[in-house]
């Protein structure tokens, strides 16, 4: 019986030990949840701003696209312009795109 006793004492002092630590890393557990809070509502306005520049300049550079496309329409061709032009639409579609889920990863 000897043994037992020395087991379930060692369990024992094992589950007093986990329950202290428990206990011991609650507070930090809750400042570490406030923190996140507090850096979420501070970076959120922030991205929403990055959202809105990133779909601003979507739209510049959309308008630019159109204007340099109806030139090469004008000048009766233009590949160069063309490849220009596609390069930066995907670009811009990409900068939209990162923004917006930057934006939805902090949401979520």
């Amino acid at each position: 019986m000897g043994f037992m006793d020395n087991v379930k004492k060692w369990f024992g002092a094992a589950k007093e030990g986990a329950a202290d630590l428990a206990e011991k890393a609650e507070p930090m557990l809750e400042k570490t949840k406030d923190f996140a809070s507090d850096a979420m509502a501070k970076a959120e306005p922030m991205l929403e701003k990055t959202k809105e520049a990133a779909t601003k300049a979507a739209n510049t550079v959309g308008e630019k696209v159109a204007e340099m496309t109806s030139q090469k329409d004008d000048a009766g061709g233009g590949g160069a312009v063309e490849n220009a032009a596609d390069s930066a639409t995907e670009a811009v579609d990409k900068v939209v795109e990162a923004a917006e889920e930057a934006v939805d990863g902090a949401d979520g």
